[in-house]
Order: C-alpha cells, then sequence, then structure tokens
C-alpha cells in the first residue's frame, strides 16, 4: 500500500507546511478582495434571481474521520435549518466513528471508512464516494460540504438554485485577480498548462450539483488520483488540485458561487456582503498524524 511509503507522505507533507507557513505567516491579514473593482465584480449576483433548478432530494456528503467528527452537530443543524430547507435531504457520514449517539437518525447514512494519515484522508474523498454511488443515484442533487464548515445564513433554493447549470463550485477567496495555486507537475494528472484559462481557482471544500453529473466528476477524479498514487505522485493541493484541473476541463458545465459561500470564519468579510457559509480552520487537527 502506498499509504505506507513514509518516505513519500513525510516529503509532500515538509512541502506544503512550508506552503502554508508562508501563505499564513508572510501575507498575514493581506485583504482577499484585493481591489474594489475586484470585489465587486466577483461577489456581485443577480439581483432578480428566479429558481431554476428544483431538486427532489439532496445527498449532503460528510467526510470525517478521527478528531474531525466532531464538527458534525453543528454541520449537521445548521444545514437542517438554514441550508434549502424545503429540500428533503439526505446525510451520508463517512466516518471511522459510527458509534456515536449523535448519528443515530434516519437522514443519516452511516458509511464506515477507515481513518488515514493526511493528507490521504481527504485525498481519497472521491474513491469513498464512487464506492456509495448505486446508493446515490436515487438522489437528484448531491453536495459535498467539508467536515469543518456550517451554514452561518438562511440560504433558500430560490437563492441557490437560480442558475442552470449541472454543477457548482466556489471560488476561493486567496486568489481574486491573482493567479491560484495550481499543480504544475506534468507526472500528476492535475497538472495544468500556462496557456490554460487560469482565471478562476475554486475550493475543494464546497462542490456538486446534478446526480449524473457529480458521479461522472467523481468517477474521474477517482481513477486519476489513484493512477497518481500507482506513480507515487501527490498533487500539490490533492483533491482540490484534481478538482480544479477538472474545472478547467469543463467551465461551461459549472455555476462558480462567490467566497461568501465558502469564506473563513477568522478572515474579515467587506460589507456588505455576509459570510453565508462558513469555513472553519482549526490547526491543531489539520496537524497530520503517522
Amino acid at each position: 500500500m502506498l499509504i505506507k511509503d513514509k518516505k513519500l507522505v513525510k516529503q509532500f507533507i515538509s512541502k506544503q507546511l512550508l506552503k502554508f507557513y508562508l501563505t499564513e505567516k508572510i501575507l498575514g491579514d493581506l485583504k482577499y478582495f484585493g481591489s474594489r473593482s475586484v470585489m465587486k465584480k466577483i461577489l456581485k449576483e443577480n439581483p432578480n434571481k428566479k429558481q431554476m433548478q428544483f431538486p427532489s432530494k439532496i445527498a449532503i456528503i460528510f467526510l470525517g474521520t478521527g478528531a474531525y467528527i466532531k464538527f458534525f452537530p453543528k454541520y449537521y443543524m445548521t444545514i437542517k435549518k438554514k441550508f434549502l430547507t424545503k429540500t428533503i435531504k439526505q446525510f451520508f457520514v463517512l466516518t471511522d466513528q459510527i458509534h456515536k449517539p449523535y448519528l443515530k437518525k434516519k437522514d443519516i447514512t452511516i458509511v464506515s471508512v477507515k481513518h488515514e494519515a493526511w493528507p490521504f484522508s481527504t485525498l481519497f474523498k472521491f474513491r469513498y464516494i464512487n464506492k456509495i454511488s448505486k446508493k446515490l443515484k436515487s438522489y437528484s442533487h448531491i453536495i459535498f460540504i467539508d467536515a469543518d464548515m456550517y451554514i452561518n445564513c438562511f440560504i433558500s433554493e430560490k437563492e441557490f438554485f437560480f442558475h442552470t447549470k449541472p454543477l457548482f463550485c466556489v471560488r476561493h477567496p486567496n486568489f481574486l485577480g491573482r493567479k491560484g495555486n495550481f499543480e504544475y507537475n506534468s507526472d500528476s494528472l492535475a497538472s495544468v498548462s500556462p496557456n490554460d484559462d487560469l482565471s478562476i481557482y475554486i475550493q475543494g471544500c464546497f462542490w456538486g450539483g446534478k446526480t449524473s453529473s457529480v458521479l461522472k466528476l467523481i468517477k474521474t477524479l477517482n481513477k486519476r488520483t489513484d493512477n497518481d498514487l500507482k506513480k507515487k505522485v501527490i498533487a500539490i493541493y490533492h483533491d482540490e488540485s484534481h478538482l480544479n484541473k477538472y474545472f478547467i476541463e469543463n467551465k461551461k458545465l459549472f455555476h462558480i458561487y462567490n467566497p461568501s459561500y465558502a469564506y473563513p470564519n477568522a478572515r474579515h468579510i467587506p460589507k456588505p456582503f455576509k459570510k453565508k457559509i462558513i469555513h472553519f480552520h482549526d490547526k491543531k487537527i489539520r496537524a497530520p498524524s503517522m
């Protein structure tokens, strides 16, 4: 198993931690939105929204092994109370903590997965979801939301489904008006070319869409991540790098939400915009364990 290749893991972790240090410590409180003109262009949405999609039932995918399961109660409660409240939702909880009492609910389907060392715990999300693809086919839509996120503002069906695109993603607040951290290593199937349209970099924490399109995405990226691992290659931002590659290849299929749909809890957001969905960063439990 490549998971046991500790040299590969340690090399990757060292590279990731260095990049995290440079981003967090040197950039500090740099305003993510850049110039006011960039902010207005990116965050402005159609004020006359009309609901264009009418999901019958939605599968919400939660992946939280190890300490990440602690986020589920708030995750579950805020989605139930504030996110697409008129639509039936079933939570697919992918975890190794299957005996938690708060998981014993009718609208929760527990999927047992093994806890892996970081970054495999997130890299394998396509593998895990692909394994339950048959169960997911009965849903009209699939939405993946990172474990350490919660709904901060009420989001209605009319507000969320005002587009007709089969897939959706959300822009990364770190890279508005500047190039994102794409993978350029040609050994990885997540690699992009400088000749590609790299004007938009998306987050790996919030994405989804119509079931048939999402399952196609999942199947494709599962194969690509597995092929990379066979060559002992891990993309610079693992699953997010692969998602960005797929986005670049299929931009016409995606509706792109502004960063307020996945915004860091500790960062300021310019008024009058609100943090609709908050991404909570807990550095202590993000530390890789070997």
